[in-house]
């Protein structure tokens, strides 16, 4: 519930700025061409190149598609606006000293017939531009999202409700199987209060993000190392103008700030969240026990500095710290778990349009995460880095095709020591132990290329190649992967998707003691087929796939593990979305058949995220005197667990359902003050779920993995000024 406190103060789109009043007049010598770069279908176009031809002075389009030009010229010039996909824009104005004159440019697609959106294999988007999937004000409406990305993007198809976390398990996919980048720099740690199933939070607040996006399979060969799904977030440009929000709920406080400090050359926006959760365990009376209530703080400062008007600089700094101490009841013995995270990221990214065809981006970025854990008797301390460099470009050589091309370079660096138990689940307090002790260092470069062609009939094929070498296996592989698009009416298309995707096993498993130092990547086959209607915010999609898995890792007696692991998921995704006069919301459905042989599993068999149903309902209403009700309701098949020995995974446990709902109420206390009063309920039926069933060592007692909490209230208000 970190995010929840600044969820309201989004859903109004509250922006303080400084009205102009008394503006001296102007050199007369100058004057200004404003306006904005939109494509036919009225969207913005950020980082569009706008210039006088005569004088070459210029700028570029912000994130909203404004742009403002000041300019010494006199008498009758051409303005010009270039945008990779896009035919040039030219016309000729007249300037006068000292006159605004405004000019708003619409760009048209150079696509034998362009259509108001094109819709790839297994993507979604979610950022503030009309007509796309998820938009950043549904990522913080969404009740029991508690303003997360994470949780927002669990609503979609696709993604099984295994655990009350966050963590991303895509089309019968571990967690570990999704990749998550950030201005094109892959986030090692993306979630808050770390676990193996992912974490209970993201790292990132929404608010510093301009958009997402989200695939569950058929990804292009620009993104790698992830076996079956891949979240990709951009982080916000230059701010036009002065934002100051401050939150205060029942377990966090927050305050957002952003500048622009020079007009369209320099600017910073900066976040920061405290959040303490005893008063919240507290009064929701918890079902667990804590030794230490879950506390972190985060802090993100995002820097963008224009260095002309073709090229930019962006610098993206964040520290997160958290730690739990919870007990763990177990039917042969009780523990606690205890855990202490810290979590840094520095990402610097370079972009310049050097000619009208061609852009270039740069990224230096490093991670640095360290988590020192204890269960039973796991003692351990880890240490791991991850230091990137990537460079990436798109040529536009034909106007019906875009070329993309790009290098990465990889160095992790993980250092582990401590104990654990020889029997991976065996935590008691006299199991036997392994010593660990690793220091891993492995090196990978990739390169890839794809091209995007635009064919007869509004055909787009996109075929790609992305090749990968390990320096620990010593393995150069090239993968090839391609996906069509065919638009069948003016709103609708079917598209298509066939790639191979290789995924390195995490550093711990190299280890010599423990693991095995001479595995290689793991594999996928994607096969994908859908159809999509999208027509404003009115959506209906439809999607079969199939996935086969090759290579994975398998327990040995003798190796530890091997890459004889395999398996296969199948199944089918719903989502509508659409919205009725103050009513809008969407339904999101899966069903999921996924079979493999993997680490402990003795034979072929239905894997612990293998939730067979899947169905999320999320309504928003908005109601008359500044009032909003959000509603949803999630419902999972149980997950399979083991009941008896040489049973393995023949049960389930009982479905999940939860039920949240959420109010808020807009007030305004003086002029430019908008003050968010909320209270959310989650789960309202106060049903309580079952995650697992642990057993003990001679099967005759069994103890359940319950959710945290029964219904659980949360409530707060956001100040701006």
């Amino acid at each position: 519930m970190k995010h929840l406190i600044w969820a309201m103060v989004f859903v109004v789109s509250i922006v303080l700025e400084n009205p102009v009043r008394g503006q001296p007049n102007k050199i007369l010598s100058t004057s200004v061409i404003k306006g904005t770069v939109t494509d036919q279908n009225g969207t913005p176009l950020a980082f569009a190149n706008v210039y006088l031809q005569e004088t070459m002075e210029g700028t570029m389009s912000d994130d909203k598609g404004c742009y403002s030009i000041t300019s010494r010229a006199v008498g009758r010039v051409t303005l010009v606006c270039s945008y990779i996909g896009y035919q040039n824009f030219k016309q000729a104005i007249h300037l006068k000293a000292g006159q605004t004159l405004p000019v708003n440019i619409e760009l048209q697609q150079e696509a034998v017939k362009a259509r108001p959106i094109t819709i790839t294999a297994s993507a979604f988007t979610a950022a503030d531009e009309e007509g796309v999937t998820l938009t950043s004000l549904d990522v913080v409406r969404t009740p029991g999202a508690a303003a997360d990305v994470f949780w927002a993007v669990k609503s979609f198809p696709g993604l099984q409700q295994v655990e009350e976390g966050a963590g991303l398990f895509v089309r019968g996919g571990d967690v570990s199987e999704t990749v998550i980048y950030l201005d094109g720099a892959i986030i090692n740690h993306p979630y808050k209060y770390e676990s193996p199933t992912g974490g209970f939070f993201g790292t990132f607040s929404p608010f510093l993000l301009k958009g997402t996006f989200f695939s569950s399979g058929g990804f292009s060969a620009r993104y790698g190392n992830a076996l079956s799904g891949t979240l990709a977030m951009e982080s916000q440009n230059m701010p036009d103008r002065r934002q100051m929000a401050l939150g205060i709920g029942l377990a966090a406080e927050s305050i957002y700030l952003a500048f622009p400090v020079v007009k369209d050359q320099l600017g910073f926006s900066l976040s920061g969240n405290w959040s303490n959760t005893k008063m919240m365990f507290d009064l929701n009376k918890a079902r667990r026990t804590f030794s230490q209530y879950p506390f972190s703080y985060d802090l993100n400062l995002n820097v963008v500095y224009r260095l002309n008007s073709t090229s930019n600089v962006k610098f993206f700094l964040f520290r997160e710290d958290d730690k739990i101490g919870v007990k763990v009841d177990d039917p042969d013995y009780s523990t606690h778990f205890h855990g202490d995270a810290s979590n840094r990221f520095y990402n610097i990214k370079f972009s310049s349009l050097l000619s009208r065809t061609f852009l270039l981006q740069m990224n230096i970025a490093v991670s640095d995460f360290g988590q020192r854990m204890h269960l039973g008797v796991m003692d351990l301390d880890v240490t791991d880095r991850l230091y990137q460099a990537r460079l990436v470009c798109e040529w536009e050589p034909f106007k019906t095709s875009t070329l993309r091309m790009g290098m990465d370079f990889f160095r992790y660096h993980t250092l582990t020591q401590g104990v654990v138990p020889q029997e991976e689940l065996d935590l008691a307090p006299d199991a036997p132990t392994d010593c660990v002790d690793t220091d891993y260092v492995s090196n990978r470069a990739v390169q890839y290329i794809e091209w995007e062609l635009f064919g007869p009939f509004g055909l787009q094929i996109t075929p790609g190649l992305r090749g990968e070498y390990e320096s620990i296996s010593e393995i150069y592989r090239v993968d090839p992967r391609i996906s069509l698009n065919y638009p069948m009416t003016l709103h609708s298309n079917i598209s298509a998707a066939w790639g191979i995707y290789r995924q390195f096993p995490k550093p711990e498993y190299y280890d010599p003691y423990v693991g095995n130092p001479n595995l290689s990547s793991m594999r996928a086959v994607h096969y994908i087929l859908g159809y999509a209607y999208q027509k404003e915010n009115r959506i209906f999609r439809l999607e079969a796939y199939y996935k086969e898995y090759q290579d994975l890792l398998l327990e040995d007696e003798s190796l530890n593990y091997v890459n004889e692991g395999l398996g296969q998921a199948k199944g089918i995704d719903v989502f509508v979305k659409d919205e009725y006069g103050p009513v809008s919301g969407w339904v999101a459905y899966s069903w999921l058949h996924a079979r493999r042989q993997w680490m402990d599993s003795p034979v072929v068999a239905p894997p612990y995220f293998d939730i067979t149903h899947n169905l999320t309902v999320v309504t928003n209403l908005d109601l008359p005197k500044y009032l909003t009700l959000g509603l949803s309701f999630r419902h999972a098949t149980g997950k399979p667990y083991t009941p008896g020995p040489d049973k393995y995974h023949e049960a389930r446990v009982p479905d999940y359902q939860k039920l949240d709902v959420s109010l808020s109420y807009l007030h305004s206390f003086f002029d430019g003050n908008v003050t968010v009063f909320y209270v959310a309920v989650s789960n309202l039926l106060n049903r309580i779920n079952i995650f697992d069933y642990r057993y003990s060592e001679d099967w005759q007692r069994r103890e359940a993995e319950e959710s945290s909490f029964g219904r659980a209230v949360y409530f707060g208000f956001s100040f701006n000024m």
